[in-house]
């Protein structure tokens, strides 16, 4: 072979030699290459379904949250959360008990997706034979000492073997004391077979724990705050009801007190009455005599008995007394029939709808009421407006007007005067009723209005008539003030607002 062949022979080893080399490096490049896209592919898809864990957890977290915030009742929260984590866990079968410290339980939920109502009674008999069968104070004590998401063995807790439900989670949601009574509320989720138990999303429901516990919390605050309410509002009523009976009482009680005033101002009159009509009756009698010839036939000696009759009889007195005593009857009885209406309205029961009267027109009837209160050691002298309208309950302002000028007289134990003033300042009506008694000490003066407070002798008075006063006043939206110095007298200030 020359030496150029084997040159050229050389030369092509050579460049075979080099494709090898490149083609093997080429080889192993991409051998490598796609490694790394395997690789990448794996963390592409490890990326994604950690994404997908998050996007989940997210929308676990988001939606439990926003619903849980929204539920109207704790019922309703517990509800929402065993149905969210029945559908985040791979549907678990779940209930909730409120367990106490004595090994019962008060409250017991559970969430079922079947819409079949045999299935349903199945599954609900399942979950109520399992709970029987749970050694409830040793899961109490566990609950109580590790305040935390637990996945326990069901056999642990069990006072029977398990062989249906191998597994279960427990979530404490909130713990309650009250007194030596301690709760603890927790959902339970069962599993029965250890292979679908997903740690990273127990994880998950460990950390929504607290975020829901407050939300209960503030729920079961709004529920207690609702109560309480609820509460109030119906001690609210019973004390708006024994008000009203503390004002018929004491309404009652100042009855009593005028009954035999008032009495005395019927009987007054309608003895009179009655006198007159005794009177009259004599009247008559002698009319009809004197006037008997009349009926006879007519003669002279008739015409003369009768002139006779006239003169004995004395008939122009009878019928010019007759005028006075009848004058005088139906003014006495106007006067009983007065104080009868005056009465009346005092003692009627009342509503609570505010009307216009005439301030004036109570104030004289409640003057009416007392009048005889006053008749002997006693003076009123009043300067009242001709009209004074207001919005009031007229039989519980003559209450207040009555319960005022009583206190006045009894503090004028020697006598005196009581001055009653009615006059307008600018948009309001303004009643000053004062007394000329030893007055009221300045220690005592704010506490006339407190209920059951006096300064009366024991069994001389409740103690509630200033106070009811002072309330119905309230409800009238007048202001009261009371002025008062030793040994000259107290006056009361009343400010109501005039109605136009």
């Amino acid at each position: 072979m020359s030496e150029e062949a084997q040159n050229k022979i050389e030369e092509l080893e050579r460049a075979l030699k080099r494709e090898q080399a490149a083609k093997k490096l080429a080889q192993i490049q991409l051998e490598n290459y796609i490694q790394e896209l395997l690789e990448q592919e794996v963390l592409n898809n490890e990326s994604r379904m950690e994404v997908e864990i998050q996007q989940t957890q997210l929308s676990f977290f988001t939606g439990l949250l926003a619903e849980t915030w929204s539920k109207p009742t704790l019922d309703k929260i517990v509800e929402n959360y065993l149905e969210r984590t029945c559908s985040f866990l791979s549907k678990p079968d779940n209930f909730f008990i409120e367990l106490d410290n004595d090994a019962s339980y008060t409250k017991f939920q559970y969430y079922t997706q079947s819409r079949i109502e045999s299935d349903t009674e199945t599954h609900l008999k399942q979950l109520e034979t399992f709970l029987t069968q749970l050694n409830l104070l040793k899961i109490f004590e566990i609950l109580s000492h590790e305040q935390e998401t637990q996945l326990i063995d069901t056999n642990d807790i069990s006072n029977e073997s398990q062989d249906f439900y191998q597994f279960c989670v427990m979530v404490p949601l909130y713990t309650l004391a009250i007194e030596d009574k301690k709760t603890v509320g927790v959902a339970v989720l069962l599993y029965q077979d250890q292979k679908d138990i997903n740690i990273t999303k127990l994880q998950t429901l460990e950390s929504s724990r607290s975020m829901l516990s407050i939300a209960i919390e503030r729920k079961r605050a709004e529920e207690e705050l609702q109560q309480q309410l609820i509460n109030l509002e119906e001690t609210n009523q019973v004390l708006e009801q024994t008000q009203l009976q503390l004002v018929g009482q004491e309404k009652l009680a100042s009855l009593g007190y005028l009954a035999a005033g008032v009495a005395h101002e019927i009987n007054n009159p309608v003895g009179f009455v009655l006198s007159n009509l005794d009177n009259m009756a004599d009247y008559i009698q002698d009319i009809k005599s004197a006037l008997q010839p009349l009926t006879d036939e007519p003669s002279s000696t008739s015409l003369s008995t009768l002139n006779k009759n006239y003169e004995e009889y004395e008939l122009p007195f009878l019928f010019e007394d007759s005028d006075e005593i009848l004058k005088s009857s139906v003014e006495g009885l106007e006067r009983v029939k007065a104080i009868v209406a005056d009465l009346s309205t005092f003692s009627r029961m009342d509503n609570d709808e505010l009307e216009p009267i005439d301030v004036t027109k109570v104030i004289n009837k409640s003057l009416n009421m007392v009048s005889n209160e006053f008749k002997y050691k006693h003076h009123i002298e009043t300067d009242l407006l001709e009209s004074a309208t207001i919005l009031g309950i007229e039989s519980k302002l003559q209450q207040v007007f009555i319960n005022l000028f009583v206190n006045a007289k009894q503090a004028m134990d020697e006598g005196g005067t009581l001055f009653v003033h009615c006059y307008r300042e600018r948009t309001k009506i303004i009643v000053r009723v004062k007394d000329q008694g030893k007055g009221i000490p300045q220690e005592n003066l704010k506490e006339i209005f407190t209920p059951f407070f006096t300064t009366k002798a024991p069994g001389e008075g409740t103690g509630l008539g200033l106070s009811i006063s002072y309330s119905i006043l309230q409800q009238h939206n007048a202001k009261v003030e009371v002025l008062s110095e030793s040994d000259k007298g107290t006056e009361f200030v009343i400010s109501f607002f005039e109605f136009f």
